[in-house]
């Protein structure tokens, strides 16, 4: 059994490397307009004086094109890990930006424990893609073979795995997939209106524009009274389907719930109160909910090797799938998220895996290995987690089980 080191990093955003202020990408996000002279540059934080860090700190001055992917490359000697650079310097509020002049925090500690768990091959190369260069062991007779990475396994060996650390998942999946929860969860604020709907009217057309996207401002039903702060940004949630227990019909497992995006309020009174929408997953109707936004840590850990033919069962918790994107008919593969109806209760947390299995069909038979699954974030009872490895395609219904 493979001895998995967890370590969660703060939300992995979808574009890491973009370039230090000056050398902007396409697919990054708007910068800062509030940029202030700080010594003899500008900046749009408050980054703290180098001279009340810790004695013996290392620190680093950004230069022009800098990113922090770089930089955990040439720190950290692994640019998976710029997460745990962006943890050492909390002052920087959007990783898409940093500014030339302003000074990290080097956290020399971390920068050791990664070098210690990062392999000494070529340190350019993405941890998940490293060819696998061990010697293969050779096929048996009667044995059926398959390709992984550059050399032929043999269906009885364990596949999968990586040498070092990897992110788990990225913010898309953290932020714009959803949950599934209490099917009745307390969320007494809502979008009540756009507040341009009486431009988006077209007099004599069957379809209106009744949805809202990334840039539309909103009227709120809520206000302080219960809950929304002006400033404070918030998750958008559509309410989905009941999820049925796969192995017993008449029982629920919960509530779906979608996140559709992400609103700031703007301003707020007692009762009302109005917002902007700084993201959008996809479409967002009029009467979707509005909760606090999580903060959710991507989990970094090293992916183990799924079992092999003859590994026995971990004996740990298990359960199933299930809900998973795609729904009923979709067969599922690598890099697809799931839901699964273990959670906090059964010592489920993120960072952990899940073997993903169905029942022989041959009776008194081991059952069929057919992946694994590492968990993003968990509930009291339910947890979602992405598909990592793959022997062969899973679907909803089928069992899992903690490693």
């Amino acid at each position: 059994m493979v001895s998995v080191r967890r370590v969660v990093v703060p939300v992995l955003l979808l574009v890491a490397a973009i370039p230090a202020f000056g050398a902007a990408r396409k697919s990054s996000s708007h910068p800062p307009r509030e940029l202030h002279r700080a010594g003899d540059h500008w900046t749009a934080y408050n980054p703290p004086d180098p001279a009340t860090w810790p004695a013996g700190s290392k620190s680093y001055t950004i230069k022009q094109g800098d990113t922090l992917w770089g930089l955990a490359q040439q720190f950290f000697k692994n640019a998976y890990t710029w997460p745990q650079l962006w943890e050492s310097n909390t002052w920087i509020t959007d990783a898409h930006w940093i500014y030339p002049g302003d000074v990290l925090l080097i956290d020399s500690e971390t920068a050791q424990q990664i070098s210690n768990a990062t392999t000494t091959s070529d340190a350019t190369t993405p941890p998940a893609l490293m060819p696998d260069t061990a010697a293969a062991p050779a096929a048996t007779t009667g044995t059926s073979t398959s390709m992984t990475g550059d050399g032929f396994i043999t269906a009885a060996d364990g596949v999968g795995g990586s040498r070092s650390p990897v992110p788990l998942g990225t913010e898309f999946d953290v932020y714009c997939y959803g949950y599934i929860g209490d099917p009745a969860e307390p969320m007494p604020n809502s979008i009540q209106a756009w507040e341009d709907a009486e431009m988006r009217y077209q007099a004599g057309e069957v379809h209106q524009d009744i949805t809202g996207a990334a840039g539309d401002l909103v009227i709120l039903d809520g206000g302080t009274a219960t809950g929304l702060v002006a400033g404070d940004t918030y998750i958008v949630v559509e309410s989905g389907e009941m999820v049925p227990h796969p192995d017993k019909k008449t029982q629920v497992v919960g509530r779906e719930y979608i996140y559709q995006g992400q609103i700031r309020v703007l301003c707020a009174d007692d009762h009302h109160a109005r917002g902007i929408i700084t993201q959008s997953c996809n479409d967002i109707h009029i009467g979707a909910r509005l909760k606090p936004l999580p903060q959710i840590p991507i989990p970094l850990a090293r992916i183990p090797d799924m079992p092999a033919f003859c590994d026995p069962t971990s004996g740990k918790r298990n359960g199933f799938i299930v809900s998973a994107q795609g729904g009923w008919d979709t067969a599922l593969g690598e890099g697809l998220l799931v839901q699964v109806n273990l959670g906090q209760a059964d010592q489920l947390q993120p960072g952990d895996f899940l073997t993903v299995y169905r029942d022989n069909v041959l009776p008194g038979e081991r059952h069929q290995v057919l992946g694994e699954v590492g968990i993003l974030t968990t509930n009291t009872h339910t947890a979602t987690g992405k598909i990592v490895a793959m022997r062969y395609s899973m679907k909803i219904g089928d069992r899992v089980e903690i490693r």
